[in-house]
């Protein structure tokens, strides 16, 4: 072995990797398999808008069935606002069209619960970065007549529950109509799209999609959700722009650069459930809103209310025993709600 392979051993043995998971990276780095495309890393590269904009455009066009969208260039440099965590488990590939509209294509590896809120905020924020004034522009030639679209494509390789549950033959849910309880509707400057990749894959290995489907569209997001997939590796042999991809991803990933990136990627995410289940066990809420504190006051409340009750054995005996603590939230609670009821 050279210096980087004994490198990269070296980091599996002491990654705290299930032993199934080591065996994927030996895989990747003999070549027996590919890694998968929804890595920020791979996909980055592999849809690079300045590198393969044809590549983005087959996605934006027939997920958008617009035939006239065009990539320009990257919008990587943008102000756009990130939490840590979305940093860990959403790709975001932005990029300036040729109409001048903003286009960004997310691929979230992880089920996000707040989709449609995270969605719609930075959907928006987006839209504010197209309602400014370029350099040499006069002010009064900028009005909402003429603010261009921002279009967002949410590819979810994991479908949170809000979809799951939802009952339909469709695994794209395309969002561009706004309508009033009244009937009125108008079109959205913000377009949003969300798609469910392990929906997509289940309906084209079970060959139950729609008639009307876009099969190379379906075979595309298939190969995204799954790469090693036996029969979407064979049914997608043929095709130029699939095969590219997979070769691309082959090709890439023998770097040892680009394996111990991907692994990077894994123990970030590791680290975070670790920090997520150590807060459901201190009390707060399952997962975390963007850039926001959850269920941490709840604890600290709790802890305070014990402390000048004198019970300061309590908060002790709650850190040890979940059944004990949950005790304490529902007294608490119970006695709280008893104090609002007398003040009122």
């Amino acid at each position: 072995m050279d210096e980087n392979s004994i490198s990269m051993e070296e980091q599996l043995l002491e990654s705290g990797l299930s032993e199934e998971r080591k065996r994927w990276y030996r895989d990747i780095g003999s070549g027996q398999r590919l890694a998968d495309i929804y890595y920020d890393t791979i996909a980055k590269h592999v849809f690079s808008p300045d590198m393969f904009p044809e590549r983005m455009e087959f996605i934006l066009q027939r997920t958008m069935r617009d035939k006239t969208l065009g990539v320009d260039h990257s919008a990587a440099n943008e102000n756009y606002l990130q939490s840590v965590y979305a940093k860990k488990t959403i790709s975001d590939l932005p990029a300036w069209l040729k109409d001048h509209k903003l286009a960004d294509i997310e691929i979230q590896r992880i089920a996000q619960e707040y989709a449609f809120d995270r969605a719609d905020i930075y959907a928006s924020n987006m839209l504010l970065l197209q309602y400014s004034v370029e350099e040499g522009q006069a002010k009064n030639t900028l009005d909402y007549s003429n603010v261009n679209n921002a279009i967002l494509i949410v590819l979810m390789v994991k479908s949170p529950k809000v979809f799951r549950d939802y009952k339909s033959d469709r695994y794209i849910h395309r969002i561009t109509l706004a309508r009033a309880d009244s009937g009125i509707e108008f079109r959205m400057r913000k377009q949003m799209v969300f798609v469910q990749l392990d929906k997509a894959l289940e309906l084209y290995l079970s060959e139950t999609y729609n008639e009307d489907e876009d099969v190379e569209l379906l075979k595309l997001f298939s190969l995204i959700a799954d790469i090693n997939n036996e029969k979407v590796t064979r049914e997608t042999k043929g095709s130029k722009l699939l095969e590219d991809i997979r070769e691309d991803v082959y090709r890439f990933t023998r770097s040892r650069e680009v394996q111990q990136m991907i692994l990077a990627e894994d123990l970030a995410i590791m680290d975070w459930n670790s920090q997520k289940r150590w807060e459901r066990e201190e009390g707060r809420k399952e997962g975390r809103e963007e850039g926001r504190k959850e269920g941490q006051d709840k604890v600290v409340e709790l802890c305070k209310w014990l402390f000048e009750n004198g019970r300061a054995e309590d908060v002790q005996k709650a850190t040890m025993d979940a059944e004990f603590r949950n005790k304490l939230f529902e007294e608490y609670e119970s006695v709280r709600v008893v104090g609002n009821m007398n003040a009122e």
